[in-house]
Formats: C-alpha cells, structure tokens, sequence
C-alpha cells in the first residue's frame, strides 16, 4: 500500500495558484474598499448611518484581509514541503547509489 504519492510540480502549482488567488481577493477587496468610500461620500451620505455604514466596512475589510494574508503561509508551505521532500528523496537515491 503506498503511503506517499508526491507531485512536486503540483505542489508548486498550487502555490502560485494560492499566492494568484491572494493577489486577486486583495486587489477585489482594495476595489470594493474604494467603491465603499465613494458611496458614503456621494451616494449614501446622512448624518450618522453612512458613517456608521463606512466603518463597520474599513473593519469588515481590515479583518478580511488580514485573513486573505494567511493563504502566503499556506503557499509557502507547499513551496517548502515540496523541496524538502524532492531533496530528501534525492538523498535516498544518492545513498541507495554508493
């Protein structure tokens, strides 16, 4: 029964489809953060609600990004399990050689 099945250039791939996918939730939520500020400053302007309203989104967007910056670390670890099993079979294989 096989314990382990690898695919470094999957593992690779799907590190730099995580660190795409970051890149593309950050530059949505940067969007929708600047979309937000035109509104309560043109469309939706009252004495309390639009800036009640314009808050609660900056801290809506602190926090969701905050959480989107945690998919680099998940990325990084694919980076790093990937090399480190690659080299690590690598040196079985030179060992098995000698």
């Amino acid at each position: 029964m096989t314990n382990l099945k690898v695919s470094y250039a999957d593992m690779k791939d799907a590190a730099g489809r995580l660190r795409t996918g970051q890149q593309d939730i950050e530059t949505q939520l940067k969007n929708l953060r600047a979309y937000v500020s035109q509104l309560v400053s043109g469309g939706f302007v009252t004495t309390s609600a639009s800036g009640a309203f314009d808050a609660s989104y900056a801290q809506f967007n602190q926090g969701a990004t905050a959480t989107i910056a945690g998919i680099e670390g998940m990325a990084r670890f694919l980076d790093v399990a990937a090399q480190s099993l690659q080299s690590t079979d690598e040196q079985l294989a030179a060992q098995i050689r000698q």
